[in-house]
């Protein structure tokens, strides 16, 4: 969305950032604010208030059965009976979708559920797999069903977006609201005007589905299940490069903040390796094996003036935070996160928080590299982790998104 400080335009977040302040940190699909978050690093660090609260216990319906649900910690909101696969933040709003073919609006300082983006007219017909915010609140989501749905900022109606032959892996959004683009298992990426809600174009050269891209200025570089990246020139929609060296699928990519003017991207693969790259010359300026004997799970990156750090997380269950500025050097290596799995990260400026299998949310001390807590979010998978200006909000395969307020 809007320009960072250390680098170029980035409109190839998932969440546009609310007004008034440069990004304070991204990840993925999401962006915190640093004028929004003024004031409150160190309540980050501390934990929550609503860390511990009175039990509370409800009935709800989750996948086609009643269930008994417990809190102790929090504020939940019963968003879907199946599993959440997607989150999009955008102030104090969150859109998550879910496995019921639907998306839920919700208003996170409220703890309340705004609108259900779902009838029998309009929406999906699968499970909603990538959502991104506009600027001025629209929606564009992609499912399974092969196609995006581009939602008005109220109400439940949406224009679908159609011409790809496979579920969406992807969709990203510019700043200003009046492009989008998709990535597909179809093997192609789509370019869409949001503003005559038809397609611009196609990019075509993937031999295998694309499963992640980014977005810098007039540049995207996607990478697919072979582990190759290719890098397209927007201004005249062509491929101008092919990035080899992964072993098996791309799993996370990241823009780096630019250093000395040059455009640098971070892959990560199922074969534990990541690997730096320098867009002008399409060369491989590092390769690091990070992960040894699992996939790379996430990557993600501090948004600072000087001296960012980028985090990574991996199958074997560490968090790895390295220098750029010193070689891409692991200055910490955080172990035994988890006895499962660790699905989903968010890196703010100086923590991060990691999602596992079981419902706990870790956060992360990146100047000291050690655990400063852990959260109680469920008892699944947390493949969803987003923030707003004072609150963490967490989703995954119970269904319920549950808020932390700082």
């Amino acid at each position: 969305p809007a320009t960072a400080a250390g680098r170029r335009g980035a409109p190839g977040s998932g969440s546009a950032t609310p007004e008034g302040g440069a990004p304070f940190a991204l990840c993925g699909s999401m962006v915190v604010s640093r004028s929004a978050t003024s004031g409150t690093e160190g309540r980050w660090s501390e934990g929550p208030k609503n860390a511990i609260v009175p039990v509370k216990e409800w009935v709800s319906v989750k996948h086609g059965r009643e269930v008994q649900n417990r809190c102790s910690s929090g504020r939940v909101i019963d968003v879907s009976d199946r599993n959440v696969l997607c989150m999009s933040v955008l102030g104090e709003k969150a859109v998550l979708g879910s496995a019921d073919h639907g998306l839920k609006e919700v208003n996170i300082r409220a703890g309340q559920k705004l609108r259900e983006l779902y009838t029998k007219r309009f929406g999906h017909t699968e499970w909603v797999t990538t959502v991104s915010h506009c600027p001025d609140g629209r929606v564009v989501s992609g499912a399974q069903d092969s196609k995006l749905c581009l939602w008005n900022a109220s109400g439940v109606s949406c224009v679908d977006l159609t011409g790809h032959m496979g579920a969406i892996s992807r969709v990203r959004v510019d700043g200003q609201g009046k492009l989008a683009i998709s990535a597909s298992y179809d093997r192609t990426l789509s370019v869409w005007d949001l503003r005559s809600k038809r397609s611009m174009a196609s990019c075509t050269g993937h031999g295998a589905p694309v499963m992640d891209f980014v977005w810098c200025d007039h540049v995207v570089a996607s990478g697919d299940r072979s582990g190759i990246v290719k890098i397209w020139d927007t201004n005249h929609i062509q491929c101008t490069g092919t990035l080899k060296g992964h072993k098996g699928h791309i799993t996370a990519m990241l823009a780096m903040p630019d250093a000395d003017g040059v455009p640098t991207i971070v892959t990560g693969a199922q074969d534990g390796h990541i690997r730096v790259w320098d867009l002008r010359q399409k060369l491989n300026t590092f390769n690091m094996s990070c992960h040894p004997g699992g996939a790379v799970n996430d990557l993600g990156v501090t948004v600072r003036r000087e001296n960012p750090l980028l985090v990574s997380t991996g199958a074997d269950g560490r968090a790895l935070i390295l220098e750029p500025r010193a070689g891409y050097r692991a200055v910490h290596e955080i172990g035994g996160l988890t006895q499962d799995f660790l699905y989903s990260l968010l890196v703010l400026d100086t923590v991060a928080f990691v999602g596992d299998g079981r419902g706990q949310v870790t956060c992360l001390d990146l100047q000291e590299g050690q655990p400063r807590y852990a959260l109680s979010a469920g008892d699944n998978a947390i493949r969803c982790l987003g923030a707003s200006a004072s609150s963490l909000i967490c989703a995954g395969d119970d269904g319920n998104a549950v808020i932390f307020d700082f």
